[in-house]
């Protein structure tokens, strides 16, 4: 096998296990997405579910938090 044969060979092999942040997204539980959006400063869905609320809850308030400990540096 030539060396070009093996580098597309596992050029293929990576595409196939690489997958792009949508492909992430998609997979994540409403609580997931709701910590990805309050961490990431996006506004809250005001229609999430619970879980997405809590979730968003729990990631605005880790971005505080971390906020305000670079300020205090």
């Amino acid at each position: 096998m030539s060396k070009d044969a093996i580098q597309q060979a596992q050029l293929e092999d990576l595409a196939e296990n690489t997958y792009n942040m949508q492909q992430y997204f998609q997979e994540f539980t409403d609580m997931e997405r709701g910590e990805y959006d309050g961490v990431n400063g996006f506004n809250c869905d005001p229609d999430g579910n619970e879980s997405y609320q809590e979730g968003y809850r729990t990631g605005y308030e880790y971005a505080q938090k971390i906020g305000a400990l670079q300020n205090d540096r």
